[in-house]
């Protein structure tokens, strides 16, 4: 076209132009300043390096709506480590949960199994830990303490001695979910205790296969901290180690570091497979730069390797550049204290594949070039198309994480920005130390030196006397043979096409243009999309963290056994009220318990029955002091209320603890409870949290606070979906802009959008029927295939419609279907090989989050080709046969009769 959209193709393609043949003058330089700078970069590495962790921070949004729901029972009810009420602690703290169950499989409430868990809770608060230092500590100097003793989860002991001087269970008459004991004035709940509960019709217990305890620990200084840490870590060894007193009970541990101990791990096993990953990749560019002839030679035909063509030390160079660029990247973010997490040491992985690919078109475009140009020249020539394109995909790859990073959770954003930084530091590294590098090899072919060595090399393959070693060592080709007659390389060489052009020109495009077989390449399509939108329509939206243990870990067999046996516990919602209303106004204690009622009779809810309010207590203890029918009197008497309020506090540790008042006595603000029906699937957790919180904001004149640990999951499961679709969205969006701007027909910029669109949208589908749910992990690679989707994509359409025709005649719609498989087809597939040679060391370490990692860059990778060999191909062609068709009709009559119509 005369006028084009592409606005910034051409000036573009000048400065880079201008660029490289700077580059080709002073080669040197441009090798010797990136060393440099990485060398300084890499400072930020080797001092600022520190993995960030902390799985409940990275996994959720940044603005979660729990976190300040949290803040009001931390800042109102847990201030400090002196506050605290066994049963009512909502929050995170430090600890360790013990399950414990009878090596027999039967029930832990005979004699002799709940002798030896009394036992085992002893030995538990009599450990003596060292400390590094070499001081010595035990529980008590770090526990929590309820009327100034450590508590050592009374609530299961009680039970354990009443069946043991009931010397038998069924003599016991301990009733579930609580029961009251003689021990106590309260009664006990065991719903958090024993687990897969047997009882009688009247609720007494018969039968319960595990017992589970949690001591939590002080962690209000940095030194609390440390013990803490040290004592749950202690006490996880020797559980494991079977140091645990007793031989009739199994021990099951799980502590407070054990996710951030798990995801150590997962990098400590990860490291060594990079040194491996590295070291194929090495080989595999190696490999693809070598350039082999067949030669004739007394009827044998004979493979001989052209040592001026084939170019092994730019393979290695492009992985070392590219080593160079994340280095780089690494060191500027963390010199600028951006947060390096446990995602992040998957970024070298995938890096170290783009810049590959990077390197496959600088040398498939070098190779593209006449050999009879002068260095320079050819320098130029290649790099005006191989660093448009790559220009293209840097950009777009860069842009498609910053729209990555976007998403409010901190994990994937900070993987984003690094892999964003390692994308622009290895574009910048292929233009400079590639390209100088490459000038240096091209001098040599140029000169009909060995690649490797610089020896001048024998171009005459005829010889006979050549040895074996001449043959394959020392043996290459000279340009003044491709305009010679007089040799049979030179036979070879006439059709100066290397042998992937050929495949792809001679063979592949001309089949995959068959009618028969384009019809197949539709039916198929057809499939993939019905496949897509079953697979989406079964997405789990989700992060477990128990998928973060390993399998084989005992903190995993934990998990297992807390949720068989444990599955009936129900969680409670605490909901605060800090803006108290006067309940010894009947009318505005009336208008509460309507708002009280809303909770209660939530879906959500198990009902009023479960409710745990002090105002219920506080009627029922007017009542059992003998008021009766004067408990509406009393409540609806402001001085007789607050009077008997007092000494109900003071007699009650257990709602004295909901209860916070000033210094006058006048109510500051008060806790309540209800238990949650069981929320086992993520979308039952964020209707709930929605419905509680829906009640609150419409009652703002008491401000009310809900809370529960799940709430952090509902934050979690409630953004992943809709951030997943906007940041598709955004993603073509913008990429479709930039893709006008660098190419010149528009239909190749929606083009673009759509094939965006089909790999996200098929990478979403197949992740589900390859059972991997929609999580933190899963949406860096959703961002990844936009990024993968826009490279193979720009290479094929930038390909067909600048590069793929002839100056002489017009192509038809096959022809230059080969002419731009015959460009792109073996960078693509080189491309993507690496990406599977790059990963697949992945698919070794046993752990969710690169397990997570390795399945779907395998979906993209995967799609992201077929749509780059096959789809996408087909359907330019297709798009130019039929334009082609419907102008032939009108005015492109006179152009085909008169031959002068050049381009579409």
């Amino acid at each position: 076209p005369k006028y084009s959209l592409a606005v910034l193709e051409r000036p573009w393609a000048n400065i880079l132009s201008r660029y490289c043949a700077l580059v080709v003058r002073h080669p040197r330089i441009f090798i010797i300043i990136p060393v440099i700078l990485t060398a300084v970069l890499s400072t930020g590495v080797l001092f600022k390096f520190k993995v960030v962790r902390g799985v409940h921070y990275l996994y959720s949004p940044l603005d979660s709506r729990w976190k300040a729901e949290e803040a009001v029972f931390n800042t109102h009810w847990a201030s400090s480590d002196d506050l605290f009420y066994p049963g009512k602690d909502v929050l995170r703290r430090k600890g360790i949960y013990m399950i414990l169950t009878a090596k027999d499989g039967g029930s832990v409430l005979r004699r002799d199994h709940a002798s030896e868990f009394l036992a085992v809770l002893d030995w538990i608060e009599s450990v003596n830990v060292t400390m590094p230092e070499g001081d010595t500590y035990s529980y008590k100097d770090i526990c929590f303490k309820f009327h100034n003793k450590c508590f050592d989860n009374t609530h299961v002991r009680i039970a354990a001695d009443q069946v043991i001087r009931a010397n038998s269970i069924h003599r016991s008459k301990i009733t579930w979910p609580t029961f009251k004991s003689d021990m106590s004035d309260e009664k006990i709940d065991l719903s958090q205790g024993l687990g897969n509960v047997t009882t009688t019709r009247d609720g007494h217990i018969v039968h319960a296969t595990s017992w589970m305890v949690l001591y939590q620990l002080k962690q209000d200084t940095e030194e609390t901290v440390k013990l803490s840490s040290n004592f749950e870590k202690s006490i996880d060894f020797l559980s494991r180690n079977i140091q645990v007193p007793g031989s009739l009970l199994n021990t099951f541990t799980f502590h407070s570091d054990t996710f951030d101990e798990e995801l150590a791990d997962s990098n400590i096993r990860l490291i060594p497979r990079f040194s491996v990953t590295f070291g194929i990749l090495i080989f595999f560019s190696v490999l693809c730069t070598f350039n082999l002839h067949w030669v004739w030679e007394e009827k044998h035909r004979r493979l001989v390797i052209d040592w001026v063509l084939s170019k092994p030390l730019m393979g290695v160079v492009g992985v070392m550049t590219t080593m160079m660029a994340i280095v780089s990247a690494m060191g500027l973010l963390l010199l600028f204290d951006v947060t390096f997490v446990d995602m992040c040491t998957v970024m070298p992985f995938l890096s170290l594949t783009i810049g590959i690919d990077d390197t496959f078109l600088i040398l498939a475009a070098w190779h593209d070039s006449p050999r009879c140009l002068p260095v320079h020249e050819r320098i130029i020539r290649s790099m005006r198309h191989a660093a448009v394109s790559i220009s293209i995909t840097s950009l777009t790859d860069t842009v498609a994480f910053l729209i990555g990073a976007i998403t409010p959770l901190p994990a994937v954003r900070y993987f984003c920005f690094y892999s964003a930084a390692a994308i622009v530091f290895i574009f910048l590294y292929s233009i400079s130390i590639f390209v100088a590098i490459l000038t240096l090899q091209g001098r040599r072919e140029e000169n009909c030196q060995n690649s490797v060595t610089g020896a001048l090399v024998i171009t005459d393959c005829r010889t006979e006397n050549l040895t074996t070693f001449e043959r394959h060592f020392t043996t290459g080709s000279r340009v003044e043979l491709q305009q010679s007659k007089s040799s049979q390389l030179d036979a070879i060489l006439t059709d100066t096409r290397l042998w992937y052009q050929r495949f792809f020109e001679d063979v592949y495009a001309p089949f995959i243009w068959k009618p028969e077989v384009r019809l197949m390449s539709l039916l198929l399509f057809a499939l993939y999309i019905t496949g897509s939108i079953y697979g989406i329509q079964r997405l789990v939206v989700g992060f477990d963290l128990v998928n973060i243990i390993q399998e084989d870990k005992p903190a995993h067999k934990f998990f297992e056994i807390k949720s068989a046996s444990f599955a009936e516990t129900m969680a409670r919602a605490e909901i605060a009220v800090l803006d108290p209303p006067n309940l010894a106004n009947s009318t505005r204690r009336g208008y509460f318990m309507s708002v009280l009622r809303e909770f209660e009779q939530t879906s959500c809810s198990e009902g009023p029955a479960s409710t745990e309010f002090w105002l219920y207590g506080f009627r029922e203890y007017l009542t059992q002091l003998g008021f009766n029918g004067m408990v509406e009197a009393v409540l609806d008497d402001e001085e007789s209320f607050n009077n008997a309020l007092d000494t109900f506090l003071l007699s009650s540790d257990r709602f004295s603890f909901d209860v916070l008042r000033y210094a006058n006595g006048t109510m500051r603000a008060f806790r309540f409870s209800t238990a949650l029906s069981t929320v086992q699937t993520d979308y039952r957790i964020v209707d709930c949290c929605r419905q509680f919180r829906e009640i609150a904001d419409r009652h703002p004149e008491f401000n009310l606070t809900t809370y529960t640990p799940f709430w952090n999951l509902a934050d979690q499961f409630e953004i992943m979906w809709p951030q997943t679709l906007q940041d598709i969205y955004i993603s073509i969006g913008v990429m479709i802009p930039i893709s006008l701007l660098f190419i010149e027909q528009p239909l190749c910029a929606v083009t673009i959008g759509l094939n965006i669109a089909s790999v996200a949208f098929g990478v979403l589908g197949f992740m589900a029927i390859w059972s991997v749910n929609l999580d933190a992990t899963s949406m860096i690679t959703i961002a990844m295939s936009v990024g993968f989707s826009v490279d193979f994509a720009a290479h094929v359409t930038y390909a067909y419609i600048m590069e793929a025709k002839n100056d002489n005649e017009i192509l038809s719609p096959c022809e230059r279907l080969g002419v731009t498989l015959g460009i792109v087809g073996w960078p693509v597939t080189q491309a993507s090989t690496s990406v599977l040679l790059g990963i697949s060391t992945l698919a070794t370490v046993e752990a969710y989050v690169v397990q997570t990692c390795f399945k779907t860059v395998m979906l993209v990778v995967f799609f992201g080709s077929i749509h780059a060999l096959l789809f996408l191909p087909l359907f330019l062609s297709s798009c130019h046969m039929l334009f082609e068709r419907m102008f032939k009709q009108g005015q492109f009559k006179v152009a085909d009769s008169t031959k002068t119509m050049t381009k579409l």
